[in-house]
Formats: C-alpha cells, structure tokens, sequence
C-alpha cells in the first residue's frame, strides 16, 4: 500500500479509536443529524399558522354587523379572543401581543349601508411578525371584501337588474387562482428542506474540525508527512455518519412529518453531492482548527447569514450585486436552489442541471484549494513558534528525506512525555535566537530512555531536548 494511502487507514482507525476516549465528537456526529431534524420538524409540525388571535369592537351592534362578526368566526385563519368594551382596551391588548388583529365596527355600520352610502370598518393588525401579518391581514380584509361584494349584488338587485346581471356589473372582473408547485402555502414545507440541508452542512464541516480541535487540546493531532491523507482518514471514519444523517433525513424526518420531496432518490443523490463538495472545505477549516470551541463559534456565526444569503429565503436579485458574487463560492447556494426545486417542483434531477454543474465546479475548486491550505497549515507546529517550525519543515522541503519520519516520530513522542523538559536551538536552525534556550515548553516523558530516544530523533531535524526528572 503506498504510504499515503496507509495514512488514510491509519488515521481511519485512529479515529474510531479516539471516538472511545473523546466521546464529545462522537456526540456532534450522533446529535446533529438525528436530532436537530427531529426537534426542527416539530417545531413546524403544524405546517401553517392558523387561528390567529383577533379581537372584535361592535359598536353598532346590527344584524349587519353581527353577520361581519360571525363571518370572521368562521374563517380558518382567525380566532375571536376578546370583545373589548372600548378602543383604548383593544389597542393595549394589541400593544401587549394578547391578540394580533382588531376589526372595529363603529356606530352607524348598518344605517351607513341602507341609505347607500359608504360605511367603514376598521382594521388594526400587529406587523411586527410578518408572517402572522401575512395571514391576519389578508383573512381580515378578505371577509370584508365578500361582505361588500354580497351588498352590492343586494342593491342591484333590489333596482330591478336580474341575478346575473347583478352580479356581473358588482363584479365585472372574477379572479382567477392557480397556485403552482406549493399549493397549501405551508411555511414548514417549505422551510424545513432547507433546513435538513444545512444540518447536514454542519455535521460535515463541524465534526471533522471538532474532532481535530479535541485532538490538539489533548496534544494527539500528528499528521506526519502525510497530512493531506491523515485529515482524509478522518472524515472517512465520519462517513457513515453523513451516510446515515441523509438517509434519516429522507427517508424517516421527511415522511414522519409530511415534507414535501417529489423524489427522496433525487434528494438523496442531491445531499451526497453536497456532502462531497463539502469535505475538501470541511479538510481546509479543520487544518487550521486550533481548539473546538473557537471553530465551532466561527463556523455557528457563519450558518446563518449564508443560509439568509443563499436566495433560499430572500430572493437573491434583491441582493447587492457584490454579496450575490460572494456567497456563489459558498456549496450551500446552489444546493438550497436545486432543494427548493426538488422539494415543490419536479423530482427529475435534469430540472436541477445547472445547481448540480455549479456544486460540481465548487468540488473541483475546493480540491484544489484544500491542499494547498493544509500545507501551509502544516509549516507551523501548533504551540511551536513559527520561525522554528519553518526551520524542521525546511529540511523536509530541502529533500531531506530521512528527516521525514523522524519528525512523525518526534511528533508522537512529544505528547507521551512526563517531566517538564525545555527544548532550545541547535545547529543552524534558529541562529541568532537564543531566547528560545530560556523558553521553557511543557513536554510529558515516560522515562529517561524515552527521552533519550525523543531527543536522538529530534536532533535530525535540529532541535536539542534537555530532560530534567524532579
């Protein structure tokens, strides 16, 4: 097996390994696609929001008036809450979010309309949540309307036009509805196959660089000459993982809950492309991944302004120009675009052709820029000064070939030693930095022949170790 192919392997089974001794990593790859779906799916359970609070003033208390009141009743999108006694009560209700529309029907309502003049009814409707707006307004408005078109057709009627005539000159014009693709308007059908996606987003990028932030807090990160292949290893453990987050997704979440996917296979090769596009980006953040916490806040700051910046949610030509340029890098815009159309619109994978071609370019992209990003990460030892890690990693450039594994040793050996050891400059390493001798690093020693082995090693690639056992 050629010897960055065993890195792959090894670095495979070392994380399997590590999974029994660091179990927080294997809590991000367990908890994040299986549960984060399941909690975001009930809280849109219901699908639509319906039955908003409304309250009622009648002040003209006709049978006009009393019909208005029982038509808004009957809409499925309102639910009478209160009758307040006056205007001021019902505004301070409204201030404190107890409902979230008020129709007033003054004085008069009923003589107004029988004299043929025009009678008034107010409505007052909270937009501080736009989406509830969007429902309260439009059913508010709506019963008003129909009540108006009723009337007109009555006076017509009662000036001698037949039925049909009667209603053709109060409504010359008739509207005519189709609603394509998403028909119910479920704002959780909608939401949630965007959602699912970026779980999967998170798992992928998060996990690999959890596990190698944990990795360096405990001083176990050693990629040897190989880094590219050992970061490779370690998302193949997680794999499965990402194999079974879609899958769970598709296949349980999506029927559980009534989403709308016209094609779970079409959805299924979607997220694996993703998941693909993702690993040479999640191997680029996770080689320079210094702890866990400070990569996942960095990663969690990003999720949701690339979410909102992905025209998933806001329609991308009201974007400026220059954010539309820079989130076309990013794997999740042409992702969330190809779900919108195979969550409500065809399941054929040729509608989604263009999103496919566009993650396919970021892949090549990424897996060209990803190694060139490890490498340079790999030219600084984390904790050594990074004049000094140049200084080993130079050798290795310089084709000093034999310096190679004695690094990769010197890398393992330098976690399991004991004792407080202090390490300095030797040969034409770090000429003219002597305050490296006066520097003292922690380093962990088994025994006194483990420090002299670590040290011999050391010494190929310029470093001296002085051992001082207490």
């Amino acid at each position: 097996m050629k010897p960055w192919l065993r890195s792959v392997w090894d670095a495979t089974k070392s994380e399997w390994a590590f999974f029994r001794r660091e179990r927080s990593v294997l809590v991000v790859l367990l908890f994040v696609p299986l549960a984060y779906p399941l909690i975001m799916s009930w809280l849109y359970a219901a699908d639509q929001a319906v039955e908003r609070p409304a309250l009622v003033i009648d002040a003209d208390n006709s049978a006009l008036s009393r019909r208005l009141v029982l038509d808004l009743e009957a809409t499925p999108e309102l639910r009478i809450v209160g009758r307040p006694a006056t205007l001021d009560e019902g505004l301070s209700a409204l201030r404190q979010q107890r409902a979230e529309v008020m129709v007033y029907v003054p004085e008069g309502f009923a003589q107004h309309v029988k004299k043929g003049g025009t009678a008034q009814v107010r409505l007052w409707v909270g937009a501080a949540n736009i989406y509830t707006w969007g429902i309260a307004y439009p059913a508010a408005a709506g019963v008003v309307a129909q009540l108006d078109g009723e009337l007109a057709v009555k006076s017509l009627l009662s000036h001698g036009l037949p039925p049909s005539a009667a209603a053709r000159r109060a409504a010359p014009v008739v509207r005519a509805e189709h609603l394509l693709f998403h028909p119910t308007g479920g704002y959780g059908r909608y939401l949630m196959a965007g959602v699912l996606l970026i779980v999967l987003q998170q798992v992928v990028v998060i996990s690999l660089a959890f596990s190698v932030g944990a990795r360096r807090e405990l001083g176990l990160y050693t990629p040897g000459r190989w880094p590219l292949g050992y970061l490779l290893g370690l998302i193949t453990a997680h794999a499965p993982f990402y194999a079974v987050g879609i899958l769970f997704a598709v296949l349980v979440v999506v029927p559980a809950f009534g989403w709308t996917v016209v094609s779970p296979l079409s959805t299924v090769a979607l997220f694996t492309l993703f998941v693909l596009t993702l690993v040479p980006v999640a191997v680029a953040v996770a080689s320079v991944a210094k702890d866990r916490m400070g990569t996942f806040q960095l990663l969690m700051f990003f999720s949701v302004p690339l979410f909102a910046a992905s025209g998933f949610t806001w329609p991308a030509d009201q974007m400026p120009p220059a954010l539309r340029v820079v989130t076309a890098v990013f794997p999740a815009t042409p992702a969330l675009r190809a779900m919108r159309v195979l969550g409500t619109k065809s399941g054929s994978l040729t509608a989604v052709a263009p999103y496919l071609g566009w993650l396919g370019l970021q892949l090549l992209g990424y897996a060209l820029v990803a190694p060139l990003v490890v490498r340079r990460s790999w030219t600084r030892l984390p904790g050594w000064p990074s004049w000094l890690a140049m200084g080993a990693r130079g050798r290795l450039a310089a084709g000093d070939d034999q310096s190679a594994p004695a690094l990769a040793r010197f890398d393992v050996d330098i976690v399991h030693m004991k004792d407080q050891c202090r390490h300095r400059s030797h040969g034409g390493v770090a000429p003219g930095r002597p305050e490296l001798a006066a520097g003292v690093h922690p380093l962990n020693c088994t025994n006194t022949s483990d420090a002299t082995g670590a040290a011999s090693r050391a010494s190929t690639l310029g470093f001296a170790l002085e051992c001082h056992h207490e």
